[in-house]
């Protein structure tokens, strides 16, 4: 009730309507207790959440405290890269606040944060984690930063809490292996198309799709599929929604729901978009670039189950799309499976970091394909016999073409 009462007064209607729907769901949940009430309170506390988030992000204090949060993470991680123990390391941060998009970034903070041109400016460039850990403690001083620091926490307990809600329905009458929990997300995300799928159909795509990339000699991608229970498991963990029949697929919700799981994937919650130092940041946190194998298996999966599926021929259009956003999907996460094995080797050096944290963050931004893996990626695919990625997609999942 005082959430309602405090938006209730507000200018933001939407915000005001979200606050309504929260009050109306929490007396939903107390008049009667069940799964499907209490999953609604969790999303429309969500649902306010991000809204409200949304509406004070240009604010200064939440400014100020996301860049600040997102400079005292990559400070942190850099001072001591895990993959490289030599002395050139110590260059790497100059190097970094070279890229134009992480000189835009320091000068926005150092706005933000006040900072006098000269010295303290310079302490910026060199990511400083002393300075990092000075600069956040002052965001989270400020009312808009207080707020957001507490938003994520609570965001990601919301999150796993509607998870749970979720996994107590499927385990209402039975107890499902992970592959029946995946399939019921499936059929869930993409209902329109595909309202029921049997584990077993899950698992024997699996191990088709296992051959076809050994057949087409990419081991990595075929180790994904070895053990169905653990590729579901893992697909469960990290690309499905924390409530799937909400984020059931339209041409509204594609966005967000890439976005949300590279996000997930990351590490961060599902209902976020990362800006580019939070790549930065996560990827010198594990000291490796992620196995984007893993993340294109599991599009492949997606796209291939969605392949030899009957429906009403209204929804052609709606199916095109799908399938489009399914086949960029695929597209993306191989081409970060790509942009990971040209430069795993040149990790060894500050500048094959620098080179490859630039490429990955304009990679999530859209820059697909990767001017600078033209030679690379045809190399890759004309030692496969492959013409290009659409042959690739085409072969690795036996679709008739993929769709542009």
């Amino acid at each position: 009730m005082e959430l309602n009462s405090i938006f209730a007064g507000g200018g933001d209607r939407a915000l005001a309507a979200s606050a309504s729907s929260l009050y109306g769901a929490a007396l939903d949940l107390f008049n009667a207790p069940s799964p499907a009430s209490m999953s609604s309170v969790l999303t429309c506390f969500l649902d306010l959440l991000h809204g409200y988030r949304d509406a004070v992000r240009q604010e200064p204090g939440c400014v100020f405290w996301r860049l600040a949060a997102q400079y005292s993470d990559v400070a942190a991680n850099l001072s001591q890269p895990a993959p490289a123990e030599n002395q050139s390391f110590e260059h790497l941060p100059q190097m970094l606040a070279s890229l134009p998009w992480v000189t835009d970034f320091l000068l926005r903070l150092a706005r933000a944060a006040g900072v006098a041109p000269g010295r303290q400016q310079d302490q910026l460039a060199s990511f400083s984690p002393m300075l990092g850990r000075r600069l956040l403690r002052r965001a989270e001083r400020t009312r808009d930063g207080a707020f957001l620091n507490q938003s994520l926490r609570i965001q990601r307990g919301l999150e796993n809490r509607l998870r749970q809600v979720w996994l107590l329905v499927q385990f209402r009458e039975a107890e499902p292996a992970a592959l029946d929990l995946y399939a019921s997300a499936h059929c869930s995300l993409f209902a329109a198309f595909q309202p029921a799928l049997s584990a077993a159909r899950v698992g024997q795509e699996m191990r088709r799709l296992e051959g076809l990339a050994r057949s087409l000699d990419l081991p990595q991608v075929a180790e994904c599929f070895e053990s169905p229970d653990w590729m579901a498991h893992y697909a469960l963990l990290h690309f499905i929604p924390p409530d799937p029949a909400r984020w059931a697929a339209r041409s509204d919700h594609f966005d967000r729901l890439l976005r949300g799981r590279v996000a997930r994937w990351y590490t961060y919650p599902f209902l976020y978009e990362l800006a580019p130092m939070e790549f930065v940041a996560s990827v010198l946190r594990l000291g490796r670039p992620l196995f984007y194998e893993r993340a294109a298996a599991h599009a492949l999966l997606e796209y291939a189950l969605l392949q030899p599926v009957a429906f009403d021929s209204s929804r052609l259009g709606s199916y095109l799309d799908t399938v489009r956003v399914l086949d960029f999907q695929f597209q993306m996460f191989f081409e970060g499976f790509l942009l990971r094995q040209a430069y795993y080797p040149r990790l060894k050096e500050p500048r094959g970091w620098c080179e490859y944290l630039d490429a990955l963050q304009r990679l999530h931004r859209g820059e697909v394909p990767l001017p600078e893996l033209h030679p690379f990626r045809r190399e890759f695919l004309r030692a496969r016999g492959l013409a290009g990625m659409e042959d690739l997609l085409c072969r690795l999942s036996e679709s008739q073409g993929s769709l542009q």
